[in-house]
């Protein structure tokens, strides 16, 4: 009995940190996207074990952020699932090696993306580099 008690205690443990971690605004019927915070955890093909670049979509589609060095921000252009940002608007701060690397990337892809989805806990932004992020928030932020 005391087995099946610590069992489903942890598993109740499990549920409320995964469920913490959802966006604030799940999607209405016929919506595509959550607004809430996200964090980049794939470039293509690549994984982004740093969790350091992190994503916010507001209730009016448009987007910010912060990368490995630099704040952004862009306004939705586009009616998801379809993807499309106007300027987008970065600090300038001295961004090298590796997490410029990636900061450039991730600048380089948001900004040639056209298409945007969400499914199974998921964010999808596509065009000719894809990226992928999960509901949460940058290891260093919250």
């Amino acid at each position: 009995m005391t087995t099946r008690i610590l069992t489903a205690s942890a598993a109740l443990a499990v549920v409320t940190a995964v469920s913490a971690c959802e966006p604030q605004n799940p999607p209405a019927p016929g919506a595509a996207v959550p607004t809430g915070h996200y964090v980049l955890v794939g470039i293509g093909s690549d994984t982004v074990p740093q969790r350091n670049v992190g994503l916010t979509i507001e209730s009016d589609g448009s987007i910010s952020g912060t990368g490995p060095c630099n704040t952004y921000s862009a306004k939705q252009t586009a009616t998801p699932p379809a993807f499309k940002l106007g300027p987008l608007i970065t600090t300038r701060m001295a961004c090298s090696g590796l997490a410029g690397q990636l900061e450039n990337r991730f600048f380089a892809a948001v900004g040639q993306a056209d298409g945007i989805s969400y499914q199974g806990g998921v964010l999808k932004i596509t065009g000719p580099t894809y990226l992928t992020f999960e509901p949460g928030y940058r290891k260093d932020e919250k």
